[in-house]
Formats: C-alpha cells, sequence, structure tokens
C-alpha cells in the first residue's frame, strides 16, 4: 500500500519538533504512520523507539536514492549535488564504512580527552566575557560560539572566516527563514570552494588540527577521493556544531523549567554527565531522521513498507515513548535512559562524543560560576527557528548572578 495515498496525514514543521503535539496528533496506538512531511515529501513515519532502533539499523533501508520511488524524486534535490551527496550521510556500506573508517578518528575517546582542556578554555572564556553583566541571550553569547570556537580551532579555520562559516552553516542545517534551493546549493558551493583552499593550504603547510591528521592517513592510504573528503570535512564541521549549540541552548532551558533539577546539579556535579543525556532525551538537537527508501519489503511494526518508499524517523518522538519511557515528559537527571538523539546503527552521530564532553564542561562550568539563573523574559515569548530538522531556539535571554567562585 502506498503511502502517498490521500490518508496521509499533513505535518507543519512544528509538529515535528514537538513530540506531545506530534504524538496527540498521531495517536500513540501504533508505531508507524502514514504522513506528508512539511514539504510534501510521502513518507512513513516511525515514532516508535523500538521501531525506530530497527529501521534505523535495517540495511534495507538505504540512504542512496537510487532506489527511491520516482514519486520520490522531485524533494531530493540534495541528491542531484555532487559536494552532498558525497557525505556519508547520503551513502550506505561498503562506501559508508570505507569514508566512516577515515573521518571517525577525529572522534576517538583519546581525541576527546585531548580536546578537554580547550573545550574548559573556550568555556572558561566565554562565561568570564558574561559573568558580571548579570543577564545576556544564550544562544549569541553561550551557545552558538562554544561549539564553533572548540571545532573551527580543532579543524584550523582561521578565526577570520568563521562569521562567514556561521551564516553558511545556518543555511544548510534548515535555519535560514528562506527555504529557497538557490540558497542552499550556493552555500555548498562556499563550503566546497572554502574547503578545497583550506585543504590544499594544509597540504603544502600542516599543523596539529584535525584535517592536518586526516591529510597524513590519506598520504599512507588514499582512501577517499577529493571531493569525499571535501564532502566529510564538511559533514563533520557543521554536524559537531550544530548538534552541540541546540543542546546548550535546549539544555540551559530545561533546568530553568525545572529549578528542583538544577539545585540538585549544583549541589551534586557529578550528577551533570547523566543529566546531559537527559536533556538531549526531552529536546533532542536534531529531531527528524529523513531520506531512508526501501530496498525490499520491510515490515515495521505491523506495517509493511513497500520497495521504493521513504521512511523518516522522529527521533524526538521516540524519545518520548511510553513503553520504553515512565512518564516522559517529566525532566529527570537521574533517569538511565538510551534515547536516539544521536540516532543509531552506522549512521549514529559521529559528533556525540564531542557534544557530550561539551554539554558536560558547559553546565558544569556555568553552575559553578553562576546562580540565580532564570529566564529574562516570560517562556510564552520564546520562538524557535522553522525547521523539522533541528529544534533551534531564536533567543534565551537570561538573568543570574555571579558566584564569587572564579574560572
Amino acid at each position: 500500500m502506498s503511502n502517498s495515498e490521500s490518508d496521509a496525514l499533513l505535518l507543519e514543521a512544528t509538529d515535528l519538533t514537538q513530540p506531545q503535539t506530534l504524538l496527540a496528533k498521531l495517536g500513540t496506538g501504533k508505531p508507524v504512520h502514514r504522513v506528508s512531511m512539511p514539504d510534501g515529501m510521502p513518507a512513513w513515519l516511525v515514532t516508535g523507539y523500538r521501531e525506530a532502533r530497527r529501521a534505523l539499523s535495517d540495511p534495507r533501508l538505504a540512504r542512496s536514492d537510487q532506489v527511491a520511488s520516482p514519486e520520490l524524486k522531485p524533494y531530493l534535490s540534495l541528491y542531484n549535488d555532487e559536494f552532498f551527496r558525497h557525505s556519508m550521510v547520503f551513502n550506505d556500506r561498503p562506501d559508508h564504512t570505507r569514508i566512516k573508517k577515515v573521518v571517525s578518528q577525529a572522534f576517538t575517546p583519546r581525541y576527546m580527552e585531548r580536546l578537554r582542556p580547550q573545550v574548559q578554555a573556550i568555556t572558561d572564556e566565554l562565561v568570564d566575557a558574561i559573568a558580571e553583566e548579570g543577564g545576556t541571550e544564550v544562544l549569541e553569547s553561550l551557545a552558538v560560539p562554544l561549539p564553533n570556537s572548540v571545532i573551527c580551532d580543532w579543524f584550523g579555520v582561521p578565526v577570520k572566516d568563521r562569521t562567514e562559516f556561521r551564516k553558511h552553516c545556518g543555511v544548510v542545517t534548515g535555519l535560514s527563514v528562506s527555504s529557497d534551493e538557490n540558497d542552499l546549493f550556493e552555500a555548498g558551493r562556499w563550503f566546497d570552494n572554502y574547503l578545497s583552499e583550506l585543504i590544499e593550504e594544509r597540504k603544502n603547510n600542516p599543523g596539529e588540527d584535525m584535517i592536518s591528521a586526516i591529510l597524513a592517513g590519506q598520504a599512507e592510504e588514499a582512501t577517499l577521493s577529493d571531493i569525499e573528503l571535501r564532502s566529510n570535512v564538511f559533514l563533520m564541521l557543521i554536524g559537531s556544531v550544530e548538534t552541540a549549540v541546540n543542546m546548550v541552548a535546549n539544555g540551559t532551558l530545561a533546568l530553568l523549567r525545572n529549578p528542583d533539577s538544577l539545585r540538585l546539579l549544583r549541589d551534586d556535579p557529578s550528577r551533570i554527565p547523566q543529566a546531559v543525556e537527559e536533556m538531549l532525551r526531552v529536546d533532542p538537537p536534531v529531531v527528524t531522521v529523513a531520506y531512508h527508501f526501501a530496498k525490499d519489503h520491510v515490515t515495521i511494526g505491523d506495517v509493511q513498507i513497500e520497495p521504493g518508499e521513504h521512511v523518516a524517523i522522529s527521533l524526538a518522538a521516540t524519545n518520548y515513548d511510553e513503553r520504553e519511557f515512565a512518564d516522559p515528559a517529566q525532566f529527570d537527571p537521574r533517569r538511565q535512559n538510551g534515547h536516539l538523539s544521536f540516532s543509531h546503527g552506522i549512521h549514529f552521530c559521529l559528533g556525540a562524543p564531542l557534544a557530550r564532553l561539551e554539554g558536560e564542561i558547559f553546565f558544569t562550568t556555568l553552575l559553578r560560576r553562576l546562580e540565580n539563573i532564570e529566564l529574562a523574559v516570560p517562556e510564552e515569548e520564546l520562538t524557535w527557528k522553522p525547521s523539522y530538522f533541528v529544534h533551534r531556539l531564536d533567543r534565551l535571554p537570561i538573568r543570574y548572578t555571579a558566584t564569587n567562585v572564579g574560572g
């Protein structure tokens, strides 16, 4: 049965960023639903936790558009762009395995621990700059500059280029109010050209940055083509930034909504890593994973997916599955949870270890340095970027007082 039939429920972008609203609209009686995505693309939307884990690790669901039904082609313009399509996000085994083997060296536990002093120093500098002000806007002063500085330092992106980097990153991740495809492809061209120059410069003048390390590995065994290298360095740059920006901002809002939890973490900072996992569960940085296409008949829950059909996963809704999480709307920093906010299977987010490190350091530092933290505006005045792939606040104004503890 095709999921393009007239009974498909048309979703709005806000539905996919608000799991309780989405589940109320779809109903919780089944884990897979026939929908039209906000851009009109037909899909089977998976909202059940167990079903999503199985789907995300099922090799019969491919990311390649080669197996997609012809009716889906008008929605797959990204696949027509050489720069984007060489990202491992759009590839399956064995190409995905080959690419990931090279780029995953950037996110090993050893490299993460090497980054810890740098992340702490950047966090201290950012908090120092606002501690005595009595108030700040979290996105602009903390959430955006922290991961941007960390990843750009790590990959050797010069400071003079970072404003332009941030602007084009916002277009690619769907944060721009414009949905014009030309804007998206223009941003892709900028990244392609920019990374061509940056990589060439590192070939001639290698340093201690991660691009130089990847190039050194490539010199021994040329695993990636030039465009694959550029496309996947781009993926690591924007993916690591976007995940952490939203985790910091959404996590801060979660604590402000739950002052008892904030006090618990202030009194016992050792709980913060576990609390970060709960922040990621209740308000994930990425809310939807789309573009899985059935290579064969696939049964998910009680639904048979036909070859060529599109399957999307609501990461936000899976984290609110009552079969898996007791009282899922309740923020509980003591909760032991296995959320899907970083996806699952071979496409599990490479930047997850870095995001977790940044979250642990950021919230530990924030609660040590600032107290009496509260929203500076009524919560109903908060607004969000018009994206159904990521969940990004427009602004998060807070007020506070500085503690006597220095950086």
